[in-house]
């Protein structure tokens, strides 16, 4: 009897000693975890993250998939909040701007471009080296070369997205009915826009304005693209030297000058937006678009859209003389999301944007705007007819360099921007426009 109650005793004590050492136990630390965890748990941390991003329009697919993508985040991490932060491109430049000159206390995960805009904040200990958060099946994940714009001092600050090149959008339509020929030349363009103009027919849609410089950049880009060649380019613009030493570039200028005298870009190119320039294209009330592959599910699923099914994808066309060839393009990685060096979460910060770009470059690549960035399986069945054309065109792509206003740092893609902007003006002259260039290149 005694040695069942000295067992019995024991028991109890052991007992007590188990659910003091439990009772006692202090609360994880779930401040560098994924966030995963039921919301009412009191030992999870309750974690809100800012996403600022530049998809306004509600019904834009990217920001369809942008919101999808943080709903199933925050279904996965049920103690993780996302609020979005959403501004029109130009207002979103500036104000990241103004933000990362203090802390960006209020930003945590940001889309923005790689190369020389994210080199800015990069250099200045503002963004936050995602490498060293990310496992390394995650980082291997990424296509080779697709993180080229996203490495300084070899190490991943940015996740891309799907990659994208410039196309020339054809109404084949309008062409037809204006006994028009698709061109293939820079000449046949020319000559093309001014069979246009004579119709009463907006040649090429262009909404080069204040807030929309990027589109008269496009122009003399797709021009250099053609004159000086992928190659020669990209050692002028990664040497930030040797502008004024190649020709092609003035050449370049007085060919898109000569463009806008014959009104290519219709009568005020600088006096309307992108918006309304896409809705001249998508209308009927232009003949042409140039503009990036992302622009290609609008044709099919904008409400101002008549032309679904009349459009042709074609590549910028030839100069002949040029440096350029027909597998030289303009486009490439250069979108993504970063995340604040000063973000109070790090670890969940850099799993969302993960989670965020793989989702919006396989969405981006399943409705044929771009190309994913990641090897992850992709579904093309639902490609439109036109978005296989854009693929297949891309693939035929070989050298590609991306929009100079992405590549270059922010104050001199001002500079470029503005530029390009003049030669659309009635008091344009060539000789102005490469003197405007010695700020920036030499």
């Amino acid at each position: 009897m005694k040695n069942k109650v000295l067992a019995l005793l024991l028991v109890v004590m052991m007992v007590f000693m188990f659910s003091a050492c439990t009772s006692s136990a202090p609360p994880a630390d779930t401040n560098g975890d994924t966030g995963e965890g039921a919301s009412g748990d009191a030992n999870v941390e309750q974690i809100t993250l800012n996403l600022w991003h530049i998809y306004i329009d509600e019904n834009d697919e990217n920001r369809i998939a942008t919101e999808k993508a943080i709903a199933d985040y925050e279904s996965a991490h049920s103690n993780v909040k996302i609020e979005q932060h959403i501004l029109q491109d130009a207002d979103f430049k500036t104000k990241i701007l103004t933000e990362f000159s203090g802390s960006a206390a209020n930003i945590d995960v940001f889309s923005y471009w790689g190369a020389g805009r994210a080199g800015d904040l990069v250099n200045a200990g503002k963004l936050l080296c995602v490498e060293d958060y990310l496992s390394p099946d995650k980082v291997a994940a990424i296509k080779h070369g697709a993180d080229n714009n996203y490495r300084y001092g070899g190490k991943l600050y940015g996740l891309p997205l799907a990659s994208w090149m410039m196309v020339l959008y054809c109404n084949e339509e309008v062409f037809a009915d204006n006994n028009v020929a698709l061109p293939s030349t820079y000449d046949e363009w020319l000559d093309a826009c001014k069979k246009f103009v004579s119709a009463g027919i907006i040649p090429v849609a262009l909404g080069g304005g204040v807030d929309d410089g990027w589109q008269a950049a496009f122009v003399f880009e797709a021009l250099v693209n053609r004159i000086v060649g992928t190659a020669a380019e990209s050692v002028v613009l990664d040497t930030m030297s040797g502008f004024a030493d190649n020709p092609g570039f003035e050449e370049s200028a007085a060919k898109m000058l000569e463009m806008n005298k014959a009104g290519a870009f219709g009568k005020s190119p600088l006096e309307i937006d992108e918006m309304t320039s896409n809705v001249q294209f998508l209308s009927g009330a232009a003949a042409m678009r140039l503009t990036g592959s992302w622009f290609t599910t609008s044709i099919y699923t904008d409400e101002d859209s008549v032309i679904a099914g009349k459009v042709k994808a074609l590549p910028i066309p030839l100069v002949p003389g040029g440096k350029g060839n027909d597998t030289d393009y303009v486009g490439g990685f250069i979108d993504g999301y970063f995340v604040n060096a000063a973000t109070k979460y790090p670890d969940v910060a850099t799993d969302f944007a993960y989670e965020l770009s793989v989702a919006l470059a396989t969405h981006q690549h399943e409705i044929g705007e771009g190309f994913t960035a990641y090897e992850f399986p992709v579904d093309e069945s639902g490609l439109s007819p036109l978005g296989k054309e854009v693929s297949t065109l891309a693939n035929s792509m070989v050298d590609g360099f991306v929009a100079w206003d992405t590549f270059l740092p922010g104050d001199l893609a001002d500079l470029h921007i503005d530029a390009c902007q003049n030669l659309l003006t009635s008091r344009a002259d060539v000789k102005s426009f490469m003197e405007a260039y010695t700020e920036i290149f030499d």
